[in-house]
């Protein structure tokens, strides 16, 4: 505590351990009937890298070492992952709250496309809104022992990425890119986010890439 200070937290922009004003605390509760021991967040700044594509093969690969998947589609203008695994039914629910489809192999998926009478119809909702979407999806669905569960998050690093990483506890995220040089730069901001909200990284793929023969 400083010698000046006057104990106005509210005032005081410094950091200090006798601060009387509790941060905001933006987690969201998972559902009491759920269990989920890991979650991944597959990310990037750009659009169009793979990320979907990406949070798929991973989710069957971890699948058939034996471990029970599953998905959270967090991208709610853009969902790719019911088309992905072939995916055409409705989410269901119960007063207990709503229960993700399965895949032919079983993975839980859960997508706004489940959702919406066509598969078709946008989604034209402001960021506010989008965002507690994907926060339900954390709360409200019931996920049964769920070993690792990939998020497939939109690109940038707005409302959805910002509400992930405040509201949902991620084991690490995987950023994916391609080779272009202004992808690189785009992809950099969502690293540096990570970075400053103590995401952890742990894996990087770049898709698209070729190998030039020096010969």
């Amino acid at each position: 505590m400083s010698e000046n200070c006057n104990e106005a937290c509210n005032t005081c922009s410094v950091e200090c351990e006798d601060r009387k004003e509790p941060k905001e605390d933006f987690s969201a509760k998972l559902h009491d009937f759920s269990s989920v021991k890991k979650v991944i967040g597959i990310v990037s700044g750009k659009g169009g890298v793979g990320k979907s594509l990406l949070t798929s093969m991973l989710a069957v690969t971890m699948q058939r070492r034996g471990h029970h998947v599953a998905i959270l589609d967090a991208d709610i203008t853009g969902p790719s992952i019911p088309m992905a695994f072939g995916i055409t039914g409705k989410v269901a629910g119960s007063e207990f709250g709503l229960y993700p489809l399965k895949s032919k192999t079983g993975i839980d998926i859960m997508s706004i496309n489940l959702l919406l009478d066509n598969e078709t119809d946008p989604v034209i909702w402001r960021g506010p809104i989008i965002a507690g979407v994907v926060k339900q999806f954390w709360s409200d669905v019931i996920w049964n022992d769920i070993d690792f569960m990939f998020i497939d998050l939109p690109p940038g690093t707005g409302d959805v990425p910002l509400t992930v990483f405040q509201s949902i506890k991620i084991d690490g995220i995987i950023i994916v890119t391609s080779p272009q040089e202004l992808v690189s730069m785009i992809v950099s901001k969502a690293a540096k986010m990570a970075a400053k909200m103590s995401i952890p990284i742990i894996g990087l793929v770049e898709n698209m890439a070729y190998y030039q023969c020096p010969d």
